[in-house]
């Protein structure tokens, strides 16, 4: 996230105290010397030590005003002190024009609109905040939400050693952590890291890193876990649909918390390579009743630029102990894709994208992505896409606009 400096103007006059301190009584002096001059000269005009005076007045009057002249420029020119909030944000605006089984499907939505807040109690110690605001609409029937998907608390325990306690987002895939509108390419996010990695994935939750000067840095968090939808209470309810097991630290159970590592590098130009696991002991987190048992995910990544060209290949793989979930061919889950992207020019690029996924044994979803992205100003994007799907995927097919930004 990019975080700003609220009102760098507020501590402008802060920054420069004793000079103004000296400003105030050096003009009190000449206030005090003009009027006790101004009579004495009327007194007798012939007096040498009359005239001396008068003359030595002049002069620090002189003097006084260089110096003032020097302080205005001082103060004018005076770094803003920094402040100790910060602020920032990101939005995007959608337009999907798709065919779906003969029909069209055309929408236009203000999908997110996010505020970042942050606070620096000291050198060590800082408060991240994210309020994000999908759909515009919450309240009336609307199908918008508000959602607090960061809020925590981050220590410095060393230079290179960080300790984040709070609403966090979980450290896995490529843009769960960073997925502002000019950070990726497509309108829409990459299909695999909205259905086999449920993003954006906020937990409530500790996690430690650490970075090395090799270039590794690795993640340890403990969480709450996925609670997927109870059959015994609902007969509809899908109990293996990941996504919908995300508790959002909203009076979430925690009778079987999660743990998720990653392990990466990033010491060599142009590279990162990056490596994660969860493991969830119960998904259904011990109901009366069970329905569910433990989840592991085993997944990772690769970026790799060269110049104006980059490629990204990334692998996610969940597996669901329990008959339940083998019965109903969802002990398996998996998917990945292949982007190749260009970009010539601070303000063009173009990318192509290819996803499998399955999230039902004999199921085989796949769809294609391509488009390009146009950036009038820095984090400003204007993108436009294609996709193709196949029958396993929904077989929606269609192109998207968007426009986005991020502050």
């Amino acid at each position: 996230m990019n975080m700003k400096t609220i009102n760098p103007r507020r501590n402008k006059y802060r920054s420069k105290p004793k000079n103004l301190m000296l400003t105030s009584i050096v003009l009190l002096g000449v206030f005090s010397l003009s009027v006790h001059a101004q009579p004495l000269a009327k007194q007798d005009k012939n007096n040498p030590s009359i005239d001396a005076l008068q003359q030595r007045v002049n002069q620090l009057e002189q003097l006084i005003e260089l110096r003032l002249l020097e302080l205005d420029e001082q103060i004018i020119g005076a770094t803003p002190t920094k402040s100790n909030i910060h602020f920032g944000g990101y939005g995007e605006l959608h337009y999907n024009h798709l065919e779906q089984a003969g029909k069209d499907f055309r929408q236009l939505d203000l999908h997110r609109w996010v505020l970042f807040v942050g606070y620096n109690f000291n050198d060590r110690a800082r408060l991240v905040t994210e309020l994000e605001v999908e759909h515009v609409l919450v309240s009336g029937g609307g199908r918008g939400a508000v959602e607090l998907e960061q809020a925590y608390i981050e220590f410095n325990i060393k230079k290179s050693m960080q300790l984040q306690v709070g609403v966090i987002l979980t450290p896995l895939s490529i843009i769960n952590e960073t997925h502002e509108p000019p950070t990726f390419y497509g309108v829409e996010r990459p299909v695999i890291e909205t259905t086999i990695i449920p993003t954006t994935w906020y937990v409530t939750g500790a996690k430690f890193s650490q970075q090395f000067d090799n270039g590794v840095t690795y993640d340890l968090m403990v969480s709450e876990g996925l609670k997927t939808q109870d059959p015994n209470v609902n007969p509809s309810a899908e109990p293996f649909n990941l996504k919908l097991g995300k508790q959002k630290g909203s009076f979430a159970d925690a009778f079987n918390l999660a743990m998720t590592v990653r392990v990466s590098y990033r010491g060599a130009a142009g590279l990162e390579i990056s490596g994660y696991a969860q493991y969830q002991p119960d998904i259904d987190q011990s109901a009366q009743n069970s329905y569910a048992d433990a989840a592991v995910l085993v997944g990772g990544h690769a970026i790799i630029q060269r110049g104006a060209f980059t490629s990204k290949i990334l692998y996610a793989d969940w597996t669901l102990d329990g008959s339940a979930a083998e019965t109903a061919e969802k002990h398996h889950q998996y998917g990945g894709y292949v982007e190749l992207s260009w970009k010539p020019n601070r303000q063009w690029s173009a990318f192509f994208r290819q996803n499998q996924w399955s999230q039902t044994a004999g199921v085989n979803a796949s769809q294609s992505d391509f488009g390009v992205n146009y950036y009038p100003y820095e984090n400003i994007v204007f993108k436009a896409d294609y996709q193709l799907q196949n029958a396993d995927a929904g077989d929606a097919d269609g192109f998207n606009l968007g426009m986005g930004y991020l502050f």
